[in-house]
């Protein structure tokens, strides 16, 4: 889930768009936008284990962190 937002930041352009169908094309280039990465990776990026947890730090380059852990099996 936390890969999926590291486009995020095509949101937040969208947001301040007032054209409809300009926002629908940042919206949709956001949505296919996961799928970026997924040429170089050929397995799930995160399989954790109960009770493992994952850190993503990007308050540096996008001014987010992710902090998740596995909690159900």
């Amino acid at each position: 889930m936390t890969e999926e937002f590291e486009y995020a930041d095509i949101l937040h352009k969208a947001a301040t768009i007032e054209d409809a169908f300009e926002q629908l094309v940042y919206v949709a280039a956001f949505s296919v936008s996961c799928y970026a990465t997924t040429s170089n990776r050929t397995s799930k990026p995160f399989n954790p284990l109960l009770g493992e947890t994952y850190e993503c730090d990007r308050r540096d380059d996008l001014g987010w962190r992710c902090i998740s852990e596995q909690v159900t099996d």
